[in-house]
């Protein structure tokens, strides 16, 4: 245990992410919006349009009996608790970040738990407790066979001891006291547990992130590199908690464990001396403490794949040229990490896309039978060649200018089938697609949402397409 000493608290009141939370002075927003946001039910993460709606929700709750309380806008607030407070990653095929607390914020949280008043402290049950887990060691630790069986020879003689007094009658049920007592110890002890997780997590990506570091940076030889890493994963796994995190999950997994635990859930729920107080813990240990540990599960698979995507020797020697430039972009990344990069500004890139609907339509053609035979002299009989020669072209300069005369009647916004309602259609579905080209071209936004066009063609039948919303603004380029 490390002594408190004034240098040690000294360090830790300027770098350790729990004690900087307690000091901010927004320190009850930001725990009092995770707290309910994350860690009362138990959410690992939430995406950010959630975390930002719930975040607005929230300051407008606070500013309804403070008014002007956290004035800034809610995405200004998640940048400020990011990293320390606020871990923010893109899951695998989604551009859309994700948002998850990190240990600091548990750390954080218990501690303020612990200030609340308690309604009694339960002295009996953690002296019994201390009593159960000294003897679980005496019993477990000890070399000498002979040790281990004295010490389980005295537990029996106790057992039978009670035994006895519960069938002459002089052993006396636990009393409300008693129940309540312990009860609340398994639920500081579960919710605790919870917090371990976050903690056990956080501890796996960081190695993670560490084999990522030294697998973009390394230069030397791929053998020693490999015996870096497993070494490092060797150490974690036979470490303590490794043991422990091993343990915890295999009992996790165990049919018979899982079935003792709801058996004694269930016979727990329905004591009189706990009624309406059992619900929390039957939903930590139930379904939140399993679903908490598959996530820490899915950190440590995912170092997993790392590794075994660099001993992909195949893809190594593909990819050679783009590990380079990528681990160049890393470097600079890794070296810029701790910068302050406030007031830099991104440049504005985008890609130039080839989209299929700017392709011309396929026009289908007919095959026709030859005359091979030579037309008799004198036939003069006229052929007509329209068809062949009639070509047409849409002009997408006056696309454009119907669609500015549209926003210009509309105030500035009309969606396609707004536009076409102004202006219909003469050439059918070619020009159809070309009002498409013209959204693009235009910045067009294209929804979700469908909305029906209809027009009548050049031969007098009525059509109707299904197309997706897409709506014309007058600020757009």
């Amino acid at each position: 245990m490390d002594q408190l000493s004034h240098e040690l608290l000294q360090q830790r009141r300027q770098h350790h992410p729990a004690w900087r939370l307690l000091a901010a002075d927004n320190a009850p927003l930001i725990l009092g919006f995770l707290a309910e946001s994350f860690l009362i039910p138990n959410v690992r993460s939430l995406s950010e349009p959630e975390v930002v709606e719930a975040l607005e929700d929230y300051q407008d709750r606070q500013r309804a009996v403070t008014p002007g309380a956290y004035p800034k806008d809610a995405k200004a607030y998640l940048t400020d608790w990011t990293p320390l407070w606020l871990r923010r990653s893109f899951p695998a095929g989604s551009d859309v970040p994700q948002y998850e607390p990190t240990a600091a914020v548990e750390t954080a949280a218990s501690f303020c738990r612990e200030l609340g008043p308690r309604e009694f402290v339960g002295t009996a049950s953690r002296l019994l407790t201390i009593r159960d887990l000294l003897r679980q060691i005496a019993v477990g630790a000890a070399s000498d066979p002979d040790d281990r069986i004295a010490a389980l020879l005295q537990q029996r003689s106790e057992i039978d001891a009670q035994i006895a007094r519960i069938r002459a009658g002089d052993d006396t049920p636990m009393d409300g006291t008693a129940v309540r007592e312990r009860y609340d110890q398994v639920t500081a002890t579960a919710r605790a547990l919870l917090g371990d997780l976050r903690a056990v997590e956080a501890g796996l990506r960081e190695l993670d992130r560490d084999v990522r570091r030294r697998a973009t940076t390394w230069e030397g030889p791929r053998g020693a590199f490999l015996a870096t890493v497993f070494d490092s994963a060797d150490s974690i796994g036979q470490s303590d908690q490794g043991r422990s995190w091993r343990a915890f999950w295999e009992h996790l997994l165990s049919s018979s464990a899982r079935a003792e635990l709801e058996q004694l859930l269930a016979r727990t729920a329905s004591l009189p001396e706990l009624e309406g107080r059992t619900g929390e813990v039957e939903v930590v240990l139930g379904a939140e403490l399993f679903h908490a540990a598959q996530t820490t599960q899915r950190t440590v698979a995912s170092l997993s794949a790392q590794l075994r995507r660099f001993l992909d020797d195949q893809s190594w020697a593909e990819t050679r040229r783009i590990n380079a430039l990528i681990r160049r972009v890393l470097q600079a990344s890794l070296a810029a990490r701790d910068e302050d990069l406030t007031g830099m500004e991104a440049l504005d890139l985008r890609a130039d896309l080839n989209l299929p609907l700017e392709r011309p339509l396929y026009t289908p053609r007919h095959a026709g039978a030859l005359d091979a035979g030579v037309a008799p002299q004198g036939d003069v009989s006229e052929v007509d060649l329209k068809d062949l020669l009639e070509l047409a072209s849409l002009d997408l300069q006056r696309l454009h200018a119907a669609v500015s005369t549209s926003l210009g009647d509309r105030g500035g916004h009309a969606t396609l089938g707004q536009v076409l309602g102004d202006n219909p259609l003469e050439e059918g579905l070619a020009e159809l697609v070309a009002y498409l080209q013209v959204g693009t071209d235009r910045g067009a936004q294209s929804t979700t949402a469908r909305e029906q066009v209809a027009w009548t063609g050049t031969d007098g039948r009525d059509r109707e397409a299904d197309i997706p919303l897409v709506v014309f603004s007058a600020e757009l380029p």
